[in-house]
C-alpha cells in the first residue's frame, strides 16, 4: 500500500446541524400541503457494499412461521381496476397498472411480476477526494411462481431476479469505505442475480432455499433500516464474505421456527468471490461445486428472537449471527492464515404506533465483529431511529436518521482508527408507485485517510415500480 501526502489544507468544519435543519425543513413543508503506511481511498472504497433495500418483489426472510390458520382473508370490497377507465393513473400500486388484466390473470394463476427502476443523483458538496456530481441506476425485473397455486405443491415457490446497473462515480469522489450508496457497483452490470427454490414444510416451521441466493435477504438484514443508501445499514460491514449485491452466490439455507417467537437459520454459500474474486452475480453453479474452489464456503447462522409487544413498546427483535469462511487468507502481516470468522448482533424495537397501523417510530442498533489479522473492518457499530407516516396529511412519507461507525483493524495500516458516517433522509410518496428521497450524509475520516477531508454527500433517490 502506497502512502498518500498529506492534506495541505485542514480539514473543514462540518456543519451537520445545518445539514439537518435543511431535511427537517423538507419534511415541515411536505405536511404542510395536506396531501506507519495507511490504506489508500482507492483501495478501500467499496470493500463492503450492501445491495438496494426494499425493491419491488424482494422478499426478506421471515422471522416467523406463516400459519395458514393466521393469514388474513382477501377483501371481498369492490375495488376499481388499476387501468384507463378504472381508477386514476396516480393512484395505481405500479405505474404500468395491470396490464388490460393480463397481470390480474397472471397473479391468480400464481405467476407475480415487479419491476423497478432506481435512479440516484449524488454530489460531494464539501470534503472528500472531489467536489463533483454523480449518477447511479439500477433497473431490476423479478418474477415469483407461486407452485401451489400453479401446480398444487404446497409451500413451494421460485423466484428469478434479473438487474442492470449504470453508474457514473460516487465513493470514490467521497472517498469513503462504507459506501454511501447501497446501489453502486463499480461497474456496469447485466446479470440474472437470482434463481432459486424455497419450500415450506411442517405448517410452515420449516423453510428450505436452494439456488442463487443473495444471502443479505436471509442474513443480517435489518427490517426498520430498509430505506437508508449508507451500505452499512444494510448489514455489518465487518462481513466481509457475505455473498450479496453485486455478487450473490449459490448456496443453500435452512431456517426452522420452533415457536411463533423463536427462529434458527443457517446457510453454505460459494466463497469464490471473497478469495478467488470470482463474480458470482453473473454466474451458475459451477464455482460451487467446482475442484479450484473445493475450499471456498462460507457457512451462516443467525438465532432471533421477535416479540408482538414490550410492556408499552410495540413489536421488535433481537438476533445473534456468526460467519466462517473455510478459505485460505493472507494476514495483514504477510503470513497465510487458514479460514476466517466473526460474528454480529442486532435489534430493533417499535417505539411508538398510532392505532392507524400507518405511522410508527421505529430505533435499531447493530454492531459486527471481524477477526483484525485479515478483516480491515475490526468492530462496527450502528444505531438509527425512522419514522413512518410524519403526519396525517402525508401517510406514506418516511424519516430516518443514521449513524454508523467502523473501526479499523490496527495490523491493516489505517492512519486514522475508523470512519463515522452520519445519514439523515426524507422519502416523499408522490404516488403508490413513485418516491423522491433527498438524503444526505456526513462522513469523518472517509477511508481512515488524513489526505481526505470530511464529506458531505447530498443524494436525490427516485425510485418507480412497475
Amino acid at each position: 500500500m502506497i502512502p498518500r501526502p498529506p492534506s495541505p489544507r485542514p480539514k473543514h468544519a462540518a456543519r451537520p446541524a445545518l445539514v439537518a435543519a435543511a431535511i427537517a425543513g423538507l419534511a415541515q413543508a411536505a405536511c404542510a400541503q395536506d396531501g506507519g503506511e495507511y490504506a489508500s481511498v482507492e483501495e478501500s472504497v467499496l470493500e463492503e457494499a450492501a445491495g438496494p433495500q426494499n425493491l419491488p418483489g424482494h422478499a426478506k426472510g421471515e422471522r416467523s412461521p406463516e400459519r395458514a390458520d393466521e393469514t388474513e382473508a382477501p377483501s371481498t370490497e369492490a375495488t376499481a381496476r388499476e387501468w384507463f377507465g378504472g381508477s386514476p393513473w396516480w393512484e395505481w400500486n405500479r405505474a404500468t397498472g395491470d396490464w388490460g388484466g393480463a397481470r390480474t390473470r397472471l397473479e391468480e394463476l400464481g405467476l407475480t411480476l415487479d419491476a423497478s427502476y432506481t435512479l440516484e443523483w449524488s454530489s460531494v458538496w464539501d470534503g472528500g477526494v472531489a467536489n463533483r456530481a454523480s449518477t447511479r441506476s439500477i433497473l431490476d425485473a423479478n418474477l415469483t411462481a407461486d407452485l401451489e397455486t400453479l401446480f398444487g405443491l404446497a409451500g413451494g415457490s421460485v423466484f428469478v431476479d434479473f438487474y442492470s446497473t449504470d453508474g457514473r462515480g460516487g465513493s470514490a469522489d467521497a472517498g469513503d469505505f462504507q459506501g454511501f450508496s447501497n446501489i453502486e457497483t463499480g461497474d456496469n452490470i447485466d446479470q440474472i442475480a437470482e434463481v432459486w427454490y424455497e419450500q415450506r414444510l411442517f405448517d410452515d416451521r420449516l423453510r428450505i432455499k436452494a439456488g442463487k441466493i443473495e444471502a443479505n435477504s436471509e442474513f443480517a438484514f435489518v427490517d426498520a433500516a430498509g430505506e437508508f443508501i449508507n451500505s452499512s445499514a444494510g448489514f455489518s460491514p465487518t462481513i466481509f464474505p457475505m455473498p450479496t449485491y453485486p455478487d450473490p452466490a449459490c448456496g443453500l439455507t435452512l431456517f426452522v421456527y420452533p415457536t411463533e417467537q423463536l427462529y434458527l437459520g443457517a446457510g453454505v454459500f460459494d466463497g469464490s468471490a471473497t478469495v478467488d474474486g470470482v463474480h458470482t452475480g453473473g454466474r451458475g453453479p459451477k464455482d460451487f461445486f467446482s475442484d479450484d474452489h473445493s475450499d471456498d464456503y462460507v457457512f451462516l447462522a443467525e438465532a432471533g428472537l421477535t416479540w408482538n409487544q414490550a410492556g408499552a413498546l410495540g413489536a421488535g427483535r433481537f438476533a445473534l449471527g456468526a460467519w466462517h469462511h473455510t478459505g485460505d487468507f493472507t494476514t495483514f502481516a504477510g503470513d497465510p492464515d487458514s479460514g476466517s470468522e466473526g460474528f454480529y448482533a442486532l435489534v430493533e424495537q417499535q417505539l411508538v404506533a398510532h392505532e392507524d397501523g400507518l405511522r410508527d417510530l421505529t430505533a435499531f442498533a447493530q454492531y459486527g465483529w471481524a477477526d483484525p489479522d485479515v478483516s480491515e473492518a475490526n468492530h462496527h457499530i450502528a444505531a438509527g431511529l425512522t419514522c413512518s407516516g410524519i403526519c396525517a396529511a402525508r401517510p406514506d412519507d418516511a424519516a430516518g436518521l443514521y449513524c454508523s461507525h467502523v473501526d479499523f483493524s490496527g495490523q491493516a495500516g489505517f492512519a486514522e482508527s475508523g470512519e463515522t458516517a452520519l445519514e439523515l433522509y426524507y422519502l416523499i410518496a408522490l404516488t403508490p408507485w413513485a418516491s423522491i428521497k433527498p438524503d444526505i450524509q456526513y462522513i469523518l475520516d472517509p477511508s481512515g485517510d488524513p489526505a481526505v477531508d470530511d464529506a458531505i454527500v447530498a443524494t436525490l433517490r427516485i425510485s418507480v415500480s412497475f
